[in-house]
């Protein structure tokens, strides 16, 4: 069963909260929204809504209507594609049968099926879908049947923006009339009091997309040397595919980037610029070795389907795909990385949904190089007119700083702290822990002694019977008051006669899903719950060889209730030491990785250009809106001495591409520092330093000792370092900087400390 990332599971009960409040309010055609950005992974977190839902309805006693059934509109085969993707999420799980037409049965849809609907199919009044035919079929039917039967109908309109506005949409949105629209989209064509939003932030800290997206329109037309500008850009897009694919060599990854080239006609069939770009573009690719018949060229349009078997794996050897905008929707392709566009000038809005193809991690992972955590983009739209959607202006970004061509590789050692938070859920450590405690708590045994005749089941019977365990249960019944009399006096009431009603299996298996809810302690109910139901089974069939269905039955019984939320409490206060362990462990697990300059580095709209600055590494220097006077000051302080200085490069802060050594923080937590700046002397050296004021930063003398000994370490006869915390001293026009090559026990004095003096390192 795929496991859901954090920000997917508070969409699960963010969504869940919706949905409930929504089923609340009078009359029909509630409005959902389920916001979600490319790469999210949002059919999985739909798929684990349903699951929960389903799971949920029939204990809402405050509903009258406790049955669901689901219709699932989607464009084009997109409807197919999440079929088969939820249809194998719930093969295990069987809560929800996912369904098409014709496999709807008894003339009505049924409760907890969802039915996948291409919108094409069913949009026209002359479709047999939407009306009678010989076979007796009709959705409306279907679905007003279901209603009668207590069912409540959740339309979920997948991609709605691509579907659901036109005039025979809504009409026939309206006489479905469900409880509930939900429209999951990345770009919702509706607003809701009722939703729920992943944020893109979110997903590019799960490492499931990519941070930025580059960019690159029009570039200078001082460097097309004669070429028309349809070669420059696949110039341009060709040599970032190579670059893309010689980084992903160096980490010894097998996965080949793919460049898409998108042509200009979002019609369906090609028109007269199509035909004449592709051969224009064929031709081109011809020349560089590119082709259909070496597979290294895949085409998709209308009339052409070239090599598209297997262009999804991440090996795939196609390096290019020639496609039109009609296959985007839907379409995934993780290792897309760079997108060449060819378009008319007719739209100059640019958004984060025009270049969703190249957003996704191949591996759901970032990468230490970090030329691959970006998608590219090339365009023939001039700069000047592009508009950048304001929602996505921090994530499109154009500013790109290179590394200079005179840079030598200096192999630093960097580390890497991955601080993604454990989730909040029972692990497959559960079970073993639940054995632990029974073991512990009832005194039950698998492992008896040879020379004891009596068995296993025997004797953990009678450890069980010793705790006043009743295990001769076979049946659960709750008393039922009749011929209540109520009295004139406030707050008494008599009851003359009660009734038992046995409980079925169902029922039963309702409220042992809702013990196990209500007991799984602060852990996620969604993904926990169920692990504390197959452990508590696995029990009893391991060491009673009793079938889930008498265990279910002995659990719930009144009187044995109470012992058996005991034992549950034991057992997830002995997972909860495994976790911290776990976490424990985790926090000093550190991964390493040879650094040097990025060759390139992308800069958003918090990085403004700072022209003074000849001897950054990188061409040109873009300084952080948050730069701190200190680290400003120094800038400055490193440019007049550029006459000793090689090169100087301002470091990032909190990624894996940065530069970082571990320390120790006051709590005894390992941690990444992050050196504010790396700089090669003109004798050679590399100097490592970090700008502060004195007692400026609590972890100041952590911060700095954990530096001091990484130099120690990693000085060799080839490469001598120097740093340390490095701070000013004296007035703006007579400034000093005073660093220590010692560790260091206090941060309030530079006495002793030496000053860095460029000229003469």
């Amino acid at each position: 069963m795929i496991q859901l990332k954090n920000y997917q599971e508070e969409a699960v009960t963010g969504l869940l909260k919706e949905t409930y409040s929504a089923l609340k309010l009078p009359g029909k055609r509630n409005r959902m929204v389920f916001k979600a950005p490319t790469g999210a992974g949002k059919t999985v977190t739909m798929a684990a809504y349903l699951n929960q839902l389903a799971a949920e309805m029939p204990d809402k006693l405050e509903f009258t209507k406790r049955k669901v059934a689901f219709i699932w509109f989607a464009p084009n085969q997109l409807h197919l594609q999440s079929y088969f993707s939820l249809k194998d999420y719930f093969k295990e799980l069987r809560t929800i049968k996912p369904i098409q037409f014709e496999d709807i049965t008894d003339g009505k849809l049924q409760p907890n099926e969802i039915l996948f609907v291409n919108w094409q199919s069913v949009n026209s009044a002359k479709n047999i879908y939407v009306r009678e035919n010989e076979q007796g079929k009709d959705l409306l039917k279907y679905i007003y049947t279901a209603m009668l039967d207590d069912t409540e109908i959740i339309c979920i309109l997948d991609e709605a923006h691509y579907h659901a506005n036109g005039k025979k949409a809504k009409a026939l949105l309206q006489q479905i009339s469900a409880k509930i629209e939900l429209d999951v989209s990345a770009t919702p064509m509706f607003q809701s009091d009722y939703s729920y939003t992943i944020k893109r932030q979110e997903v590019v800290d799960a490492e499931m997309i990519k941070k930025n997206v580059v960019l690159n329109p029009l570039l200078d037309h001082l460097k097309q040397d004669g070429r028309s500008l349809n070669h420059v850009l696949l110039d341009e897009a060709l040599k970032k595919h190579a670059e893309l694919k010689q980084a992903y060599e160096k980490l010894g990854s097998k996965i080949n980037p793919l460049l898409l080239i998108q042509l200009p006609s979002d019609k369906k069939s090609e028109s007269a610029l199509d035909k004449q770009l592709i051969d224009e573009v064929e031709t081109y690719l011809t020349a560089k070795g590119i082709t259909v018949q070496n597979n290294k060229l895949a085409v998709w349009l209308s009339n052409r389907k070239d090599n598209l078997d297997g262009l999804e794996e991440k090996e795939c050897m196609t390096d290019v795909l020639i496609f039109k905008q009609a296959i985007a929707l839907g379409w995934d392709c993780p290792r897309a990385a760079v997108l060449l566009i060819f378009r008319e000038i007719q739209q100059e809005s640019f958004g984060i949904q025009t270049v969703g193809r190249i957003l996704r991690m191949p591996e759901q992972k970032h990468y230490t190089l970090p030329i691959l955590n970006n998608g590219y983009v090339y365009t023939n739209l001039s700069k000047d007119i592009i508009k950048i959607v304001q929602e996505d202006i921090d994530y499109i970004v154009q500013n790109t700083a290179k590394r200079i061509e005179e840079y030598q590789e200096i192999h630093l050692d960097s580390a890497f702290i991955n601080t993604r938070l454990t989730r909040n859920r029972l692990s497959s450590k559960f079970r073993k822990c639940m054995y632990e405690a029974a073991e512990e708590y009832f005194g039950l045994s698998r492992d008896l002694d040879v020379t004891n005749p009596e068995s296993v089941e025997a004797y953990n019977t009678k450890r069980l019977q010793e705790k006043f365990i009743e295990l001769d249960v076979n049946q659960i019944e709750i008393p039922i008051p009749k011929n209540v009399q109520l009295a004139t006096e406030i707050g008494y009431t008599e009851v003359t006669e009660k009734e038992t009603f046995a409980k079925t299996q169902s029922e039963l298996d309702i409220l042992f899903r809702q013990f196990c809810r209500d007991n799984v302690g602060g852990y996620a109910k969604a993904d926990s719950a169920p692990v504390l139901e197959l452990g508590l089974k696995m029990l009893f069939e391991e060491y009673l060889l009793l079938n889930e269905f008498q265990a279910i039955k002995i659990i719930l019984f009144e009187q044995n209730k109470s012992k058996f939320i005991e034992l549950i409490d034991i057992a997830l206060n002995r997972h909860q030491v495994l976790l911290d362990q776990k976490a424990a462990q985790a926090s000093k697990r550190v991964e390493h990785s040879v650094w040097d300059v990025p060759v390139e580095r992308i800069y958003n709209e918090h990085y403004k250009l700072k022209e003074e600055a000849e001897q950054h590494a990188l061409i040109p220097f873009y300084e952080s809106n948050k730069s701190s006077t200190p680290e400003k000051e120094f800038v400055c302080f490193l440019e007049q001495n550029k006459a000793h200085v090689e090169w100087w490069y301002k470091n990032g802060d909190k990624n894996k591409e940065d530069f970082a050594v571990t320390y120790e923080d006051r709590n005894g937590v390992m941690r990444g520092f992050y050196v504010d700046f790396v700089i090669k002397t003109k004798s050679g050296k590399i100097a490592l330093f970090d700008t502060k004021t004195l007692d400026s930063d609590p972890e100041f003398v952590n911060k700095h000792n954990a530096l001091i000994k990484y130099i120690e370490e990693k000085t060799k006869a080839d490469k001598t370092l120097i740093g340390g915390v490095i701070v000013p001293k004296g007035t703006r026009d007579n400034r000093t900087w005073k660093y220590c090559d010692n560790q260091i026990e206090k941060a309030n004095d530079t006495i002793g400390w030496l000053s860095f003096e460029p000229s003469l390192i």
